[in-house]
């Protein structure tokens, strides 16, 4: 099969073998796999890996064999699969039922080979049927939409919360945006881009500021809500800059949701966010069902976050496209 391969410096289309199955384990035939900031900061460099690798882990596609524990009733499945591997079911995480959080787990396309290939071998635990009215296409949203639902999962809507300014719309901070709107909380968009801005407006944003025009976001933040400052403030941007911006447009006893994973370190100002007792909460993966039946119900639109598609072996005209173009939300390969 042919596979993009990172090898520390250059990512390359090579022949490698199909990958064998465990007993445990389903094989599946990859028909999409969605491009995400992971893949951009490892092959950038700034997130480090073991490599060779595979990588890519918003994957979709049919389950064309399965190993010998593994229901033969799979064989044909469509399906998506939970990134989080080799989970021991046996640590204090996975005793408390965070298996995500497994001290033993290694992450497709990032600790272990992933998806940028015509197949994948994953555990059978990991999988989960996706209905014919979601495309191969759409089903890549599902891993992070599924992450989406994990930042309210892990920080609270309380009762006094109006307003959330959301700094990013990429598909994470655009998904956010959508199960925000569903909570009834006015939405303040900030990005760079008028094309991600309009399309935020679209959605149903209350307020959209476009970051590379304006000399002071959190100033603006605080007019629209009165001078107090968005009771919850999301950062999914990767700017490690961001985040001065992203404390001082937070209300005090306000709440900050901190998304992104785009490897660098990132100073902050402890004393502010003390003084004016600002939580903070973090979040990843989350819950792959919810996300199904977020799109299976249309609650979730995901179909205009689609920039465009590639072919496998189009991988790096893919990935400079997601370099390049400030307006790229998704970008999907085709396989």
């Amino acid at each position: 099969m042919i596979a993009a391969l990172f090898n520390g410096k250059d990512l390359t289309i090579q022949e490698v073998e199909i990958p064998k199955l465990t007993k445990n384990q389903v094989l599946i035939k990859l028909k999409a796999v969605g491009l995400c900031g992971t893949d951009l900061a490892i092959i950038e460099g700034h997130l480090p890996t073991p490599t060779p690798i595979i990588i890519g882990h918003e994957l979709a596609g049919e389950i064309v064999d399965v190993g010998d524990d593994v229901d033969k009733s799979w064989l044909g499945k469509r399906v998506v699969s939970e990134i989080n591997s080799n989970i021991d079911f046996s640590c204090y995480y996975c005793k408390q039922h965070i298996f995500t959080q497994c001290i033993s787990r290694k992450a497709l396309g990032i600790d272990i080979n992933g998806a940028l290939a015509e197949y994948i071998a994953v555990e059978a635990y990991l999988i989960h049927e996706i209905p014919t009215s979601i495309s191969y296409s759409e089903a890549t949203f599902i891993e992070p939409l599924a992450a989406a639902y994990q930042t309210f999962e892990m920080m609270p809507i309380d009762e006094g919360d109006k307003t959330v300014a959301i700094f990013g719309l990429g598909k994470l901070g655009l998904l956010i945006m959508q199960i925000a709107l569903h909570n009834n909380l006015k939405v303040i968009a900030v990005d760079g881009s008028e094309e991600k801005l309009a399309l935020a407006k679209k959605f149903g944003a209350s307020r959209v500021i476009n970051r590379l025009k304006e000399n002071s976001i959190s100033y603006m933040i605080q007019e629209y809500t009165e001078g107090l400052g968005a009771d919850i403030v999301i950062d999914t941007s990767g700017n490690p800059d961001a985040l001065r911006e992203i404390v001082s447009s937070c209300r005090t006893r306000g709440k900050i949701h901190i998304k992104s994973t785009h490897g660098f370190s990132t100073p902050i100002n402890l004393t502010d966010l003390v003084v004016r007792e600002i939580t903070i909460y973090t979040s990843r993966c989350g819950p792959f069902e919810k996300a199904i039946e977020g799109l299976k119900s249309k609650e979730i639109s995901v179909k205009e976050l689609i920039f465009k598609e590639f072919s496998l072996r189009q991988i790096k005209d893919a990935f400079d496209s997601y370099r390049k173009n400030r307006n790229v939300i998704k970008i999907i390969i085709k396989i």
